[in-house]
């Protein structure tokens, strides 16, 4: 069985790209003593496997890996041991051994996130009356990619197609939105996205922060 592992990505380390926490993470566990699983042939590499990449600049209490060990060991052994030679930006919150044969990207169907925003001259009301719409009608945005020719290609997508839940709260010189989006291997929206929304429909923001706080699965449970 392998052992699926939550942990938490925050401070300065939300700034390092999802394959260098790949990296860091497998340095973590060698650094720990872990006798951890590896493939076969000319290049062995640790059998980790990791959920959707999390967007630069986006702290997150919910992050999630999942690694295939050589020994017998207790979760509660294996949080000690990793958070003993990791930062404190990035702490093992839980560990737990799991026999779903699923990649943990397919079990991620769902990421809940916190947004802190500052608003100039903001109106709650009117703010209010935009996320039911996000929610309920949908607002359409754009998206741009590259296609297979390596060209950049633009589509609109709707908010009502990648977002489930928004609810705004009120608080001094600020307005916190709890939020809940859709998560697919086919596509997702993107916070930033959602704040650019908010933006372009007659708001302006001053500042904002984004906090992931979970990874939900079919079901809306955390994965761990």
């Amino acid at each position: 069985m392998s052992l699926i592992v939550k942990y938490t990505k925050t401070g300065n380390l939300k700034y390092i790209s999802h394959l260098d926490v790949l990296r860091f993470i497998q340095r973590a566990v060698k650094r720990a003593g872990i006798n951890a699983k590896y493939s076969e042939g000319f290049n062995p590499h640790m059998k980790t496997s990791f959920g959707f990449p999390l967007s630069l600049g986006i702290e997150s209490i919910g992050e999630y890996f999942e690694i295939e060990l050589n020994e017998d060991i207790k979760p509660d052994d294996f949080v000690n041991k990793m958070n003993s030679v990791l930062p404190k930006e990035m702490q093992v919150l839980k560990a737990a051994y799991s026999d779903d044969s699923r990649s943990l990207m397919s079990r991620s169907s769902y990421t809940e996130y916190l947004f802190n925003i500052e608003l100039i001259n903001s109106d709650f009301n009117k703010l209010n009356n935009l996320i039911k719409e996000i929610v309920e009608t949908g607002i359409v945005f754009i998206k741009q990619k590259k296609n297979k020719k390596n060209k950049m290609v633009t589509k609109e997508y709707n908010t009502k197609d990648f977002i489930t839940y928004l609810n705004a709260i009120e608080k001094p010189g600020k307005i916190v939105i709890e939020s809940t989006f859709i998560t697919a291997e086919t596509g997702s929206m993107k916070p930033s996205e959602l704040i650019k929304v908010i933006s372009d429909n007659g708001f302006s923001i001053e500042y904002h922060t984004i906090l992931k706080v979970e990874t939900l699965d079919e079901n809306k449970k955390p994965i761990l």
